[in-house]
């Protein structure tokens, strides 16, 4: 039997709620949320509208023309030999691999583990034969929404909200060859209005951040862009089938929410450590992944295996 979905209201303050008769129910989904996420950008539909995203976090030289989907599951990653499912992986039309991760969490040790990923997509290139000619670069965007603890406090980064991290020459800054390349969207440092926002860079973080509490399209953002971006988010526009995968995703991610709250009124935050097992363990049986239930509870990922 299908699980039953409450739609939310939005209110003034930004602040989700169940909806009661007379509310006014959520038009775009959250597209910082896992099912949001994909329902948006895992839909082959919506492929020109996930172009339209690289293209304004990827350096000028690197325009995507077409992608094609790949599959997500990082076979043997783990040394159990586990597999990692990655949010969305594609396939540029010169062969350039491109993973999209969302992040809404804080998590320890995040960009190692965007590192890890990236490299791994690299390695598959490597695997295929042809020589070292013939790997593609692999392109990690990570869009966060959470302080990830990078420092942010020089000058150079005064509004800006996208960077960039490759192998380069210390002093020259010369790079040799195009292999592994981070990059992030950091949604937690964007703190303009849409009246403040200039260029595509700085709509796109709004559109991003404030869609799932928008009633409409807003003139600001009235592009074709933006406009098939706001098409693609709109919970009514999905088929049965799609709305259904969606709204139990996000039943699953309130659960997740549901989990750490409880463990706050029960004093996890004081850093017990049976608290912090037995949240561990809550965590395992709903599915979540080991790093990031080591990110939540502070504990050992070799702790969390054990359990």
């Amino acid at each position: 039997m299908a699980a039953l979905y409450l739609p939310e209201k939005i209110t003034d303050m930004g602040e989700r709620r169940v909806c009661g008769d007379g509310d006014t129910v959520q038009r775009y989904v959250d597209i910082l949320s896992d099912a949001g996420f994909k329902a948006v950008f895992g839909d082959q539909k919506n492929k020109d509208v996930l172009m339209d995203l690289l293209n304004v976090v990827l350096p000028p030289h690197r325009r995507v023309k077409d992608i094609e989907y790949s599959t997500t599951e990082l076979p043997g990653f783990t040394p159990e030999g586990k597999s990692v499912r990655l949010d969305l992986r594609c396939t540029g039309e010169d062969g350039t691999g491109f993973i999209v991760e969302m992040q809404n969490s804080r998590q320890r040790h995040f960009f190692k583990r965007c590192v890890e990923y990236a490299a791994k997509v690299y390695d598959s290139g490597s695997r295929r034969g042809g020589g070292y000619s013939d790997i593609p670069p692999v392109y990690f965007i990570g869009i966060v929404s959470a302080d990830m603890g990078f420092d942010r406090s020089g000058e150079e980064w005064r509004d800006r909200y996208i960077s960039s991290y490759g192998f380069m020459e210390k002093e020259s800054h010369e790079v040799a060859e195009e292999t592994i390349l981070i990059n992030f969207v950091e949604l937690d440092r964007f703190t303009k209005g849409l009246e403040e926002s200039e260029g595509t860079v700085e709509k796109w973080c709004y559109a991003l951040k404030h869609m799932w509490k928008l009633h409409d399209l807003p003139d600001g953002l009235r592009q074709t862009v933006f406009e098939r971006l706001f098409e693609a988010c709109e919970i009514a526009r999905f088929s049965p089938d799609k709305r259904l995968i969606y709204e139990k995703e996000m039943i699953t991610e309130r659960d997740y929410r549901n989990i750490l709250e409880t463990a706050r009124e029960d004093g996890f935050a004081e850093g017990r450590a049976e608290e912090k097992v037995s949240i561990a363990r809550a965590m395992l049986a709903s599915g979540m992944d080991i790093p990031l239930i080591s990110s939540l509870t502070g504990l050992p990922e070799e702790e969390i295996k054990m359990l």
